[in-house]
């Protein structure tokens, strides 16, 4: 096992360790015949050392390995050094990745499916890397989060518009197509041959058409490494939408202006490729990480510039991906006459998540442009 040098004491952990048996006891589901790879880049050796402690208490086999973000020659040849003969598997193999800012490697990690067989690996892979994920993102298990996702996919595949309002003032159309725009739900729930991607708590579909005003007071989540405070709050985003393209914007915080406006000069990059609601009300607030943490959180979230579409579908290609999000929120569902709170509404105990195409986020970039190709801030 490589070692992970100056592991914190388990009083500093103390927070933090429900979430690291709730991941995983409900989502890896770790069994005592499963063996464990724990990948980590740097910024994540606190949270590695803290699995690797609590696998060890229960007798679980781990390895782990370091690896450099997005950029590494080695990292291939250094996780197959660490991992188990597939013969002497007698239960899974469960890989989990930490990262902070990025999602790396989709490729060498993606290979594992063929090496050990679908259905004999898991891997969960955790973007956002820090203490409030694993205090609050994984409080909510994958059932809740599938009965959340169920309901909401429930009531806006029975529509073709909807009229999202705020607190704060927002007031957008949206037109929905069913049949040609996946919906994508993502709920912590295991698929054979995919990814996991946490944190969870998220559907998210392409809009047909988006109208109106966007005021976001929750915060944005992008494709770029950055350590400015993303929290919105009381400097809301305004943003003026007609036919899906963001016309004009405001705020009165100036570095968020900055990288809006660095955001929408890249080419595609005013354009609304994705409409998503976040789910997962165990998250209690918003963090100032430029975190996925932000677009779980209960609320409207808009994602501008690259979309979450097959190329095939979509057409345009964009380098940026922002997710700008609100605090909370109520959707119109006109052809039900139901007003549904983002924020608190009840899911439906019994019913079935609905088969999707892309019922988890997928085995290459769960972002499209989003998680794998990320740059500085602007400037």
């Amino acid at each position: 096992m490589t070692a992970i040098a100056n592991a914190p004491a388990p009083s500093a952990l103390r927070g933090i360790s429900g979430g690291v048996a709730s991941l995983l006891d409900n989502f890896a589901s770790i069994k005592p015949a499963d063996q464990v790879v724990i990948a980590y880049a740097a910024d994540s050796r606190k949270y590695a050392a803290h699995l690797i402690l609590e696998l060890q208490s229960r007798d679980i086999g781990v390895r782990a390995v370091a690896m450099r973000p997005l950029v590494d020659p080695d990292i291939k040849a250094e996780l197959h050094a660490v991992l188990p003969p597939r013969e002497s598997l007698s239960g899974k193999l469960v890989v989990i990745t930490l990262e902070k800012d990025s999602m790396s490697h989709f490729e060498v990690f993606a290979e594992l499916f063929e090496l050990y067989g679908k259905n004999k690996c898991k891997i969960l892979r955790i973007i956002s890397a820090a203490d409030e994920l694993f205090a609050s993102a994984f409080t909510r298990t994958p059932r809740e989060l599938s009965l959340r996702n169920a309901t909401l996919l429930e009531k806006l595949r029975s529509e073709t518009k909807i009229r999202v309002t705020t607190e704060a003032g927002t007031d957008v159309e949206i037109e929905l197509d069913h049949d040609r725009y996946d919906w994508i739900s993502n709920r912590g729930t295991w698929r054979p041959g995919a990814f996991m991607i946490l944190p969870a708590g998220e559907i998210a579909t392409y809009p047909a058409k988006v109208n109106g005003i966007l005021i976001a007071d929750g915060a944005l989540n992008c494709n770029i490494v950055t350590r400015m405070d993303m929290r919105l709050g009381s400097q809301p985003l305004r943003i003026t939408i007609e036919d899906s393209v963001a016309v004009d914007f405001a705020c009165t915080n100036s570095e968020i202006n900055y990288l809006v406006e660095g955001c929408f000069s890249r080419e595609n990059g005013r354009f609304v490729g994705e409409l998503g609601f976040g789910t997962n009300d165990g998250i209690a607030d918003f963090v100032s990480d430029n975190s996925h943490m932000n677009e779980r959180y209960p609320g409207l979230h808009l994602g501008f510039g690259q979309h979450n579409q097959a190329p095939s579908n979509v057409r345009y290609y964009a380098d940026i991906h922002l997710d700008v999000v609100t605090r909370g929120g109520s959707v119109h569902l006109p052809d039900s006459g139901e007003v549904l709170r983002l924020d608190g509404f009840n899911p439906r105990h019994g019913i079935a998540h609905p088969v999707l195409i892309r019922d988890q986020d997928i085995t290459g970039d769960c972002c499209s442009s989003g998680c794998s190709v990320v740059r500085p801030v602007f400037g």
